[in-house]
């Protein structure tokens, strides 16, 4: 067998294999199962337009001082383990906790710790309208 008979055994092979892996039946671990793109998605210009009033929403539950303290945190490089937040970009996902296996984008991040805690539950709420979880 040729140098060149054998490259187009492998590569059949290498496409065979590919035709019987994909795709996969789990999400890779790189992916939160929610892609950020709207056209992904499939949103219409009115759903998009809900996602902001969403976001504007939230952020005129902040009083000054609260949006200050946002402002400050954007300089960080990310939240701690185990802080929760809500991500600007996907509002309705609602209360995220962050992991060191997901850094978070400090520009699109509300984080808890810059909230006093009735701030909080009110923006919980409007997140995620008839959920949410208790605590403080």
């Amino acid at each position: 067998m040729n140098n060149e008979t054998k490259n187009e055994a492998t590569d059949a092979m290498v496409d065979e294999t590919l035709k019987e892996s994909f795709p996969a039946s789990d999400a890779p671990g790189w992916t939160l199962g929610l892609e950020s793109h709207a056209g992904e998605l499939g949103l219409t210009a009115e759903a998009k337009g809900a996602r902001y009033k969403t976001r504007h929403a939230l952020l005129e539950l902040l009083s000054e001082d609260e949006l200050a303290h946002v402002a400050r945190l954007e300089g960080e490089v990310t939240l701690a383990e185990n802080e929760e937040y809500i991500d600007l970009a996907l509002p309705e996902r609602g209360v995220l906790v962050a992991s060191a296996e997901r850094p978070v984008d400090m520009k699109h991040v509300l984080p808890r710790k810059a909230l006093r805690p009735e701030t909080w539950l009110k923006v919980q709420q409007a997140a995620h309208p008839g959920w949410h979880k208790s605590g403080g």
